[in-house]
């Protein structure tokens, strides 16, 4: 009953991310990644994502005034490729989505796997921000996967799409695969952005080191540029 109770504050459209191992870490070292990150940068998080979800966000900007994002643990095993990536890149510049560019937070830093033989020149991430802490994660409602729909399209959200943007439907059968939420944050301006300029790094990043070091060390590389970080 607990889980029915809360699941009538979730919001009616919202942007739904699935999030497993990614780039060589497992799901307990980047949420305690993404945590150091909020918290040095005043409750500010960029969250990566590998699909375009530029119409569906703005116009989930367009009818809600403060859009949410909810995240969700994929079920399932992990993809070999993301525990065990080719390679691993830091992407150290940004623009929005209408093509202006998009200072990097001070604390910010989004990695993920690329391929060695066709290296991929951009990747994407919502702009988060919460004021509570994002660890531990203790889910506290979930989602019926049949209930969603994309935005935009109104079409069901498919199994190969990690995000989306979407509407949820109360009067839907909840008879199917539900999604715990993890947490929840809201998307702030300028909500979606897509990264470029990525730069080698030799392995996962340690979210429990000095967090402000390890950033200033890839903006450091960007400018000098040469050999993967030895972070």
């Amino acid at each position: 009953m607990a889980n029915m109770a809360t699941n009538l504050h979730l919001p009616a459209l919202f942007c739904w991310t699935r999030f497993g191992a990614e780039a060589g870490q497992p799901i307990e070292q980047i949420l305690r990644r993404k945590e150091q990150e909020r918290s040095a940068n005043k409750g500010v998080f960029l969250w990566g994502i590998g699909n375009a979800v530029g119409p569906g966000i703005r116009e989930l900007v367009r009818r809600c005034g403060s859009p949410e994002v909810l995240f969700s643990p994929i079920i399932g095993k992990a993809r070999k490729e993301d525990v065990t990536p080719e390679s691993i890149v830091a992407w150290t510049s940004a623009e929005a989505h209408d093509g202006r560019a998009y200072p990097l937070p001070s604390c910010s830093l989004v990695t993920s796997r690329q391929s060695v033989s066709s290296p991929k020149a951009s990747h994407y991430a919502l702009v988060c921000f919460s004021g509570e802490s994002l660890v531990p994660c203790l889910p506290a409602c979930t989602l019926a996967f049949n209930a969603l729909r994309n935005l935009v399209s109104g079409s069901k959200v498919g199994a190969s799409q990690v995000t989306a943007v979407v509407a949820r439907n109360n009067e839907a059968s909840i008879r199917g695969r539900l999604y715990e939420v993890a947490f929840r944050a809201h998307l702030v301006d300028p909500y979606f952005i897509r990264l470029r300029q990525p730069v080698a790094i030799p392995g996962s990043i340690n979210p429990d080191g000095d967090w402000t070091a390890v950033v200033e060390s890839v903006w450091n590389h960007r400018v000098s540029g040469s050999q993967p970080l030895p972070l």
